[in-house]
């Protein structure tokens, strides 16, 4: 059952694709990186947590008004 499990997971050439970004993501040397800059990370710090930067209800807006139904938390 085991086996089938895991050959059925890494049939998928989408998962395989992600496993293999993942690891030389996390392997590869970043020598002049300062702060994760290399990786994309210091764009997403802002949006972390909703009431620390204004522009969030714009990245966050749902269409339709559908704000007003379902408030941030």
């Amino acid at each position: 059952m085991f086996n089938d499990i895991v050959t059925v997971i890494f049939m998928s050439h989408a998962t395989v694709a992600v496993l293999v970004a993942v690891i030389l993501d996390c392997t590869l040397a970043r020598e002049d990186d300062e702060g994760g800059k290399d990786s994309g990370s210091h764009r997403l710090e802002k949006f972390m947590f909703y009431n620390r930067d204004v522009r969030n209800d714009e990245f966050y807006k749902l269409p339709c008004k559908l704000n007003n139904l379902f408030p941030p938390v």
